[in-house]
């Protein structure tokens, strides 16, 4: 089996599995919803009271769609193990690690799809509550907006990667959420705000315009965490026994 032939199948399985779609719809859903409500309160001035310019009514909702997306990546490598086709399709493949990245390059092209859109129904939102007060594009709005078009991607293939490397739904999706929502959330008041820059999931994202890293940094930085997840995932898959 070619890459194309491996690429094409995962996009086969996203089109045609009922959880992925329901994941999907329902990131694109709240992203919308969650622009229209923020776009609702914005102030004369174009600024969300207490969190930043008009961008927020984007980047806010958006942190949903990166979590809505890790979870996707999860459930797009831990469908296949379930399932068996994982096992059957390395088995078929002359090299492994074409599997591995071809359901990486598949997510995230999924997922770049999903970002476009989401980004869309979010401005959509906003534009409808906030009227002329939303200028999205204002200051680095735009920089963030280009930063969400390669994060939400790059969130996608940490998930595909955690799920390949614990091989269990629950496990690898609680694990993401754990550490994004709970265990960040209480590191930035026990460790110095410096060091809070450089935690996953505060380089991206709203986190990332209000910390010292900054937009291009953090991203750069996500990035970094992914590939080692990422390479991670396919050392272990070489190494591991199919049988």
């Amino acid at each position: 089996m070619g890459f194309a032939d491996l690429w094409s199948a995962e996009i086969i399985k996203f089109r045609t599995l009922r959880s992925y779609l329901i994941t999907a719809v329902a990131a694109i859903l709240v992203a919308g919803i969650g622009g229209a409500i923020v776009g609702g309160a914005l102030d004369d001035q174009g600024n969300v009271p207490g969190l930043g310019t008009s961008i927020q009514v984007i980047t806010l909702p958006m942190e949903v769609v990166i979590y809505a997306m890790l979870v996707l990546g999860v459930l797009m490598a831990t469908g296949d193990m379930r399932s068996g086709t994982f096992r059957i399709t390395s088995i078929m493949a002359p090299w492994r690690n074409r599997v591995v990245a071809a359901k990486f390059s598949a997510a995230a092209a999924i997922a770049l799809v999903i970002t476009i859109v989401a980004l869309a129904a979010a401005w959509v939102g906003g534009l409808i509550t906030g009227g002329s007060r939303f200028s999205p594009l204002a200051g680095d709005g735009t920089m963030l907006i280009i930063t969400h078009l390669v994060a939400v991607p790059l969130a996608t293939v940490l998930g595909t990667a955690v799920g390949m490397l614990l091989r269990n739904t629950a496990g690898a999706i609680s694990a993401l959420l754990i550490w994004a929502l709970a265990v960040e959330a209480v590191l930035v008041y026990t460790i110095p705000p410096e060091v809070v820059a450089f935690l996953p999931f505060k380089t991206v994202g709203a986190a990332a315009a209000n910390l010292s890293l900054g937009a291009l940094p953090g991203l750069g930085m996500f990035t970094l965490y992914v590939a080692i997840a990422a390479g991670l995932a396919v050392y272990v898959h070489q190494r591991r026994d199919l049988g």
